[in-house]
């Protein structure tokens, strides 16, 4: 019996509109681009050094991840984020969050746990720092590693789909936090919780910790309005 041929995999490189799209994204997290801005096609490409058509399909990326908005005949914006759009990005976040860490509690693997236990280290170290984006981060960070230690990839997905649109956020999180060492002091139950098994606990200190960061950020968005 011959031996199955093996095809060699294709190495694709990445495309305009891929690098089109990392450009346009950073900007926007980084405020480069600011909420409500017009983003016109022709300048971008100019800017970029790309035709039009890169552009265009970047921005339907971007639109797909909740970061422009197409509107009829005026062209593509920045979103501007209303205080309805962050009490539904928090509120999905403690859903997705809450089913995440019941799953850890359950399968209670050694690994994960070391690595969420890393993960509030980071945070601590990032505090000690002083430097409230490096805290932002470490804290993103941390919630992105607990819905990536449930084990269900889709849970993850949910997760990740959200984060440029919540790291375009954190500008906003810096601003409402007390201090960064009570930062570290609201996860570490988290962990304590989950290495003892206590899923209830766990789950609601999970969910809590995202719906009251909404409330805090749309407090924030109504006193600016």
């Amino acid at each position: 019996m011959s031996e199955p041929t093996t095809l060699r995999p294709i190495d694709l490189p990445r495309s305009l509109t891929e690098d089109a799209a990392d450009r346009i994204r950073e900007q926007i997290i980084l405020g480069g681009f600011r909420q409500g801005e017009h983003l016109k096609e022709a300048h971008i490409a100019e800017q970029l050094n790309v035709s039009r058509g890169p552009v265009r399909e970047a921005f339907k990326i971007l639109r797909a991840e909740g970061l422009v908005a197409e509107e009829p005949r005026r062209g593509t914006f920045v979103v501007s984020l209303t205080a309805k759009d962050v009490t539904d990005i928090y509120g999905l976040r403690a859903a997705v969050e809450e089913l995440a860490v019941r799953l850890v509690c359950q399968a209670h693997d050694p690994a994960a746990l070391a690595t969420l236990r890393s993960l509030v280290v980071g945070i601590g170290e990032a505090a000690a720092t002083g430097d409230a984006s490096a805290v932002a981060r470490a804290d993103l960070a941390f919630h992105d590693g607990l819905c990536a230690a449930s084990g269900n990839s889709r849970v993850h997905e949910v997760f990740l789909r959200y984060v440029p649109t919540i790291r375009g956020l954190l500008r906003l999180d810096e601003k409402i936090m007390p201090s960064l060492d009570e930062v570290v002091c609201q996860h570490e139950p988290m962990v304590d919780a989950i290495e003892a098994g206590d899923e209830e606990l766990a789950a609601r200190l999970v969910r809590e910790h995202s719906l009251e960061a909404g409330r805090l950020l749309v407090a924030l968005l109504n006193e600016s309005e």
